[in-house]
Parts: C-alpha cells; structure tokens; sequence
C-alpha cells in the first residue's frame, strides 16, 4: 500500500490530476469468459485506444496506474485479465477480440491502437500486432520469449516498437527482450539499470518480488513515463 501510495503522489506531481472513468465488466474473450477493465478519459472521443497485457499467473490489477496515466493523456484503456496462462497465441486472440470489441463499443474505429505488454503480456500483445489495424505503438515491458515464437511477427511489425528491460535473469528468460528487440526493425530499447521484473508492474505485490526481486517505486515510475512518453508520441492529438 506505501509503495501505491508514493506512485499516487508522483503521478500527481507530475501533473496527471485529469478525472477518467473505470468501468469493470465480465467478458467473453475468444471464447473464455474474463473480466476488463475500461478506463476513459474525461474528454472525449479518444485520441487512440491503447490495450495492456499482463504477465503470467498475474492480472488486470497489476497496472492500474498506467491505465490512468493512458486514460488521463486521453487514450481509452483497455486492461483485461488474460484468460490462458501459457497459450500465448490464444491470448493474442484475445486481445485482438478485445480491440475489436472496445472499438465498436465506444466508436473507436478509425482511431489509432497501442498495445502493450508485460513478462508473457508483452509476447501475447506482438503476436496479436498482425491483426490489429491502424497499429501506432508496440511496448514491450521487459517481455519474455522462451522459445522464440515470436520471431515472425517480430520482424514483420511494420509500426514503431519500444522495448523497456531489465537486466538479464532468470524471471525475464535471461533477458529474452534483447532477442525480441533485435528482431523488430523499427525499434528502441532501453534498459532500466539495477530493474527487477517486478518494477514493470506498476502496482506489484509480495508474490512477485519474493520470486523476481523487489520493486522500487522510483524505476516504476520511470517505466510509466517512458510508455506513456512513447505512447503520446505515437499517436499525437
């Protein structure tokens, strides 16, 4: 709770004080059922819809503070809870159902998409990249890549790709996003010196840092900014 509080505190420093509405709601994904969270930005229409992905075994709740930091630079933001652990291509297939279905639902249809992904999230999210029009941004959050499947849609992401990493070890497959990052052609990485995997999840808790190491809430801040930088780049007003 200290750690969501100080990030609360630096995000109102920083200026991200804009009220957005969250709407939770039960979902059918690729034909699990799941749950999402909506978030929207008090002006509207949206400048793009942006969709983040977590990692495995986690959930939606792991990044509530980027999805407000979308919502308050005027994205819709879609967080769902992923409904397969390890089938990364049927998750892909569930947030590619999930764009299309924000899209329709809030009129979303010309605007632009970013997606992001964290750990697994960020590998379900560029398998999804090939069947996601109007694609502005791919951010991949320190993800992972056991067994290279990603390869493919990595070298034919035609948009722009952010890449934020932690050193190598062994919760981030050995540092699995530098092979990741060298497959994608229009790319930009940054490693995020002394970052657990943990600190790529803006609220984390005692589960992952016991396994992957403590977060600090000065990275994790750090990390929002840089996806919310990108993200306001990608796709202007």
């Amino acid at each position: 709770m200290t750690r969501l509080i100080v990030l609360l505190l630096a995000l109102v420093a920083a200026g991200a004080a804009a009220a957005v509405t969250v709407d939770t709601r039960a979902i059918t994904l690729a034909d699990q059922a799941t749950a999402v969270d909506v978030y929207l930005p008090s002006v509207l229409p949206p400048r793009g819809l942006a969709l983040i992905a977590h990692g495995v075994t986690r959930s939606r709740a792991r990044h509530r503070l980027l999805a407000a930091r979308l919502a308050e630079e005027g994205f819709a933001v879609a967080v769902p809870d992923l409904p397969h652990w390890v089938q990364h291509d049927a998750n892909a297939d569930a947030i590619v159902a999930l764009v299309n279905a924000v899209e329709a639902e809030h009129g979303l249809a010309t605007r632009p998409v970013v997606l992001i992904g964290t750990s697994a999230g960020g590998l379900a999210a560029l398998l999804a990249t090939e069947r996601v029009p109007r694609l502005a941004l791919w951010i991949g959050l320190d993800p992972v890549d056991t067994f290279g499947i990603s390869e493919g849609a990595a070298r034919n992401l035609q948009a722009p790709a952010l890449v934020l990493r932690a050193p190598s070890g062994p919760c981030n497959v050995g540092g699995s996003a530098r092979r990741i990052a060298d497959w994608l052609p229009q790319r930009r990485t940054e490693r995020i010196d002394g970052a657990s995997h943990c600190d790529f999840e803006d609220t984390t808790n005692w589960r992952c840092e016991s396994v992957c190491g403590p977060a600090d809430p000065a990275r994790q801040a750090l990390i929002i900014d840089a996806a919310v930088k990108a993200a306001r780049e990608a796709v202007p007003r």
